[in-house]
C-alpha cells in the first residue's frame, strides 16, 4: 500500500480490516450461543452497521439510545432508523464479544477485550507513520504490557 487513502471509511478500514471485523462476528456468535440463544447470527456486515451506529451515537449525542429510533423529527436518526431495526441493534448489542469465555485469563484484568486490543495494536504498528525522532521509555511500555 504505497498511497493510503485517508478518507474516513479507509483509516478505519485499515484498523478493523474484515479479520478484525469477522473474529467479532464470531466471538458474538459464541457468546449468544452460551446464553441460550442458537439462533442469533451476526455476519461482519452486520457488526459494521452496528459500529457506525455506536460511532454516530457518540457524535449525535441523545439522552437515551432508543430516541435514534424514534419519529420525532427532532430526535430520530433517518440514517441509524433506515440502517438497522431498533430491535436488531439491541439484540447484537446485547451479545455482543470480542472474546472467547472459554479461555479468558483471570489474572488480566482486560481479558475480555484483550483480543480485541491485540488485533488494533498489530494493524497499528502496521499502519502508523514511523518518525525517527520517536521516543518511548519504559513507564509506557509497561502500562501497554509489552
Amino acid at each position: 500500500m504505497s498511497q493510503l487513502d485517508y478518507s474516513p471509511v479507509s483509516l478505519f478500514e485499515l484498523f478493523f480490516s474484515d479479520d478484525v471485523v469477522e473474529s467479532i462476528a464470531v466471538s458474538s456468535v459464541e457468546y449468544a450461543r452460551q446464553k441460550g440463544n442458537h439462533a442469533f447470527q451476526l455476519t461482519s456486515d452486520d457488526v459494521r452497521v452496528f459500529l457506525a451506529i455506536l460511532f454516530t451515537s457518540g457524535y449525535a449525542v441523545l439522552p437515551a439510545r432508543r430516541m435514534y429510533w424514534e419519529c420525532s423529527t427532532d430526535v430520530q436518526n433517518e440514517a441509524i432508523n433506515r440502517a438497522l431495526p431498533r430491535n436488531r441493534f439491541e439484540e447484537i448489542l446485547r451479545h455482543f464479544h470480542v472474546a472467547d469465555n472459554n479461555n479468558l485469563n483471570q489474572s488480566d484484568k482486560y481479558t475480555k477485550v484483550r483480543p480485541l486490543v491485540k488485533q488494533l495494536n498489530n494493524r497499528f504498528l502496521k499502519y502508523f507513520p514511523v518518525s525517527a525522532q520517536l521516543s518511548v521509555d519504559e513507564s509506557t511500555l509497561q502500562k501497554l504490557h509489552i
